[in-house]
């Protein structure tokens, strides 16, 4: 599986170094005007951010959409690896691509619009809020992509053309997403009981809506919305993985 993450990773790299070049070179340009365009140059580099996020993450569908519909795939899926190997690998190295180029990306932004370098704010940073965040944010990208390749792999075995396949597998992302969406408000709504994860407390909060809140610096998650997103990540990657492995066809 590691050695899938190392040749996808080399195979990327010149889009990644590209991505990251382009980035830190506009926000050395915007650093030139600051003084004139107090708006505009936070609003920029704000929209460099977002823009090179969604670049890297558009590169990483496309390198599956190339394995599903292009020679490549030939290489890739005969190759002595289970499907739960090919999708964990295609996982990880997506979101280490996204990871360095919104690190890059958020660095550059920092650098743009602070006038005197501080690390002042790491005092207020407490290690289960970095602990959480992190892990948050990494379940947000695996699990969102988790879906879009379920999409991508069922669009390709229950429509054999590659436009079709295409167009199939993103009207299939619309209406799933659609559907998690409101279960997960449902099971918001209906069970409203929240964690308190700096003291593991349980409680209730009938005016709680979403997945996770903070307050008076409390960290709470609903436990049934959060117990149903892992289990349509683990639905989502398994099932994918047996499709890879049992009725996936390239011809």
């Amino acid at each position: 599986m590691f050695k899938l993450v190392k040749y996808e990773l080399r195979a990327n790299f010149m889009t990644i170094v590209g991505i990251c070049i382009t980035v830190i070179i506009a926000n050395l340009l915007l650093m030139t005007k600051k003084g004139n365009w107090d708006i505009a140059v936070p609003a920029l580099s704000t929209c460099l951010i977002i823009g090179a996020a969604i670049v890297i993450f558009i590169s990483s569908l496309q390198i599956m959409s190339k394995y599903l519909y292009e020679n490549t795939g030939y290489l890739l899926f005969t190759l002595p690896q289970s499907g739960m190997s090919i999708m964990a690998s295609r996982l990880i190295t997506s979101l280490i691509q996204i990871s360095f180029v919104v690190l890059v990306s958020g660095l550059m932004s920092y650098l743009t619009l602070t006038d005197k370098i501080s690390f002042s704010f790491l005092k207020n940073i407490k290690i289960n809020q970095v602990i959480y965040y992190s892990m948050s944010y990494i379940f947000m990208i695996i699990s969102f992509l988790s879906i879009i390749y379920f999409c991508m792999v069922i669009g390709k075995v229950a429509l054999k053309g590659k436009k079709l396949g295409k167009i199939g597998s993103f009207v299939i992302f619309i209406v799933l997403s659609m559907v998690i969406s409101w279960l997960s408000f449902k099971l918001t709504t209906m069970l409203p009981q929240t964690l308190n994860l700096s003291n593991f407390s349980i409680s209730s909060n009938d005016i709680l809506s979403s997945d996770f809140s903070v307050s008076g610096g409390a960290l709470n998650i609903n436990i049934a919305s959060t117990i149903f997103d892992i289990l349509t990540f683990v639905g989502f990657f398994m099932y994918t993985s047996y499709l890879i492995d049992n009725k996936l066809d390239l011809s």
